[in-house]
């Protein structure tokens, strides 16, 4: 695909869920041209890598020719502020066609809080990218609603199957999966909380494991002060073959976030035949409702958490059909299915009428 450059976060070895996406992309997108806008861990190491990204897409764009469409990946905050100066200079200096690609669930109210100079370069950017990628029925119509973006279309978060489908054998205790950043935002220490609360109700029954980064050393000493590690397990980071360790020893996937967009772990899940317990944030709703596989709960609500979860334990019946639910489901982000949508407006964008075909 050389007549596309990517800009966005690392693709290689990348812990957050945009550069998960993109290293998804890289795998079936030959060549991957690509821009990296955010590669440490460090701000003080970014905010001195982020220039060399502003010269090299400016002679990326003078030498290569071939170049006709900039694919820009961006959430809120810091993400739009290093993409709103990228997305600029493509639009005023190059005539390129620009996809602006918006991932996170934070970007409503990134919006809504912001004061009215930055609000009007998001309005911009919006408004003057010749495609908007968002990720649900819910965003579309908020960014339908906010803004006037000359085509918004869903494109599916696309994900790569695991090598041998799995099943999921119900032998005793039950073992519950959190695979996301460690913080409030997701959830997980309301998660721990209602453990903490119920280990009568849990205790022999469940198992959670936890994988990710994050505020570690909070959540280890959680684990520690409420004497829950017969109950909780933390894994830390983990690489692929880790996580599908875990994802095949798993019965149940649980992330209770407060903001998302539409999660890659939840999706992932899926693949792997997991019924999920989440929360009514962003598009997990529109998984949720349309796949019939798994257990909605408002955000912080420890009662419907905890509702939920027993619900599980005791009906293994309902396991296995929302277990059976997610692996049919999950095919709708594999990528025959997400490309065919992505590669269809790559070509309409290219043809000489300039015209899209919206695909849901």
């Amino acid at each position: 695909m050389k007549e596309v450059l990517f800009i966005a976060p690392g693709n290689t070895k990348s812990k957050g869920g945009i550069g998960l996406c993109v290293n998804n992309y890289s795998k079936h997108i030959k060549p991957f041209k690509l821009i990296v806008t955010h590669r440490f861990n460090s701000k003080v190491l970014n905010s001195i890598w982020f220039p060399a990204c502003v010269i090299e897409l400016i002679l990326r764009l003078l030498n290569d020719s071939d170049i006709k469409i900039i694919h820009i990946h961006g959430a809120s905050k810091g993400s739009f502020y290093r993409k709103y100066i990228l997305f600029s200079i493509v639009h005023r200096l190059f005539n390129k066609k620009l996809i602006y690609h918006i991932h996170g669930g934070g970007f409503r109210d990134f919006y809504l809080e912001s004061p009215v100079f930055i609000q009007k370069r998001i309005r911009y950017v919006i408004q003057s990218a010749d495609v908007v990628f968002c990720l649900t029925e819910k965003w579309k119509h908020f960014f339908s609603s906010a803004f006037h973006p000359k085509r918004i279309v869903i494109l599916n978060n696309m994900i790569i199957p695991p090598a041998e489908p799995n099943k999921i054998v119900l032998n005793g205790k039950l073992q519950f999966l959190f695979l996301g950043l460690i913080g409030d935002n997701k959830g997980i220490f309301d998660l721990l909380k209602t453990i903490s609360k119920n280990r009568t109700n849990f205790e022999g029954r469940l198992c959670l494991k936890i994988a990710g980064n994050g505020e570690v050393a909070r959540l280890t000493k959680y684990i520690s002060r409420w004497k829950l590690e017969n109950l909780v397990q933390f894994e830390g980071w983990v690489d692929a073959e880790k996580k599908d360790q875990l994802m095949r020893s798993s019965h149940i996937f649980i992330l209770p976030s407060y903001k998302e967009g539409l999660p890659l772990s939840i999706l992932e899940a899926m693949s792997y035949s997991l019924p999920i317990i989440s929360s009514n944030a962003g598009g997990i709703p529109d998984l949720i409702y349309k796949y019939k596989n798994g257990i909605l709960v408002d955000a912080g609500n420890e009662e419907g958490i905890k509702k939920a979860i027993l619900n599980l334990l005791n009906n293994h019946n309902l396991i296995q059909i929302y277990s059976e639910r997610s692996a049919k489901g999950s095919v709708d982000f594999y990528p025959q299915s997400v490309l065919k949508t992505l590669f269809s407006i790559y070509h309409e964008l290219q043809s000489s009428k300039g015209l899209l075909i919206e695909q849901n």
